[in-house]
């Protein structure tokens, strides 16, 4: 009875190991997988499982991709190429780093990217100078999403008056006409 448990018990430990070491094999490969991954076919034997597995879901997303979205993480990859190792390297940290954040604030920096992204150039660049001019404890309070100094704060987005808030306006004596018509 009790050798029947160690051997369920070493199963149970030893499987999750078994299944890592049988990684997926080349010719498992879907045709299509195989045409994506073909850079990687030489060495696909001594690639771990964990590698494997992530390139085979690569070239399953590449498959799902529109041909813009093919084109664009085409030139994403080759400006990655070019980096330096060094910055290669501080790229993966601070990746390490967004994935440890919670969702909530990770769809923060999210939403933060895209807002930056909607900026003209010149005020892109006008905050990247703010920034860069900032001591490592104000960025940190950016960051942690402390209120700067009213002259330090990123401007904010003003949301245009719709025809509804004109027009209450326009009933309560404000806006530029005096309340009159």
């Amino acid at each position: 009875m009790k050798s029947r448990c160690l051997y369920a018990v070493l199963a149970a430990l030893l499987l999750p190991a078994t299944q890592a070491w049988a990684a997926l094999a080349w010719n498992e490969l879907s045709a299509t997988e195989k045409q994506v991954l073909a850079p990687y076919a030489e060495r696909w034997d001594v690639l771990n499982a964990e590698q494997r597995e992530r390139l085979q879901k690569g070239a399953q997303r590449w498959q799902a991709m529109t041909p813009q979205q093919r084109s664009q993480a085409q030139e994403r990859f080759q400006h990655w190429r070019k980096l330096a190792p060094e910055q290669q390297a501080e790229i993966r940290e601070r990746y390490e780093q967004f994935r440890q954040l919670s969702p909530e604030q990770q769809e923060r920096i999210r939403q933060r990217q895209q807002w930056f992204r909607e900026l003209p150039p010149e005020q892109q660049q006008s905050l990247r100078q703010r920034w860069e001019s900032m001591t490592p404890e104000q960025r940190q309070q950016a960051q942690d999403g402390a209120q700067p100094r009213r002259e330090e704060a990123l401007p904010e987005r003003r949301e245009r008056p719709t025809r509804d808030r004109m027009e209450q306006r326009r009933d309560f004596g404000g806006g530029a006409m005096g309340g009159r018509r």
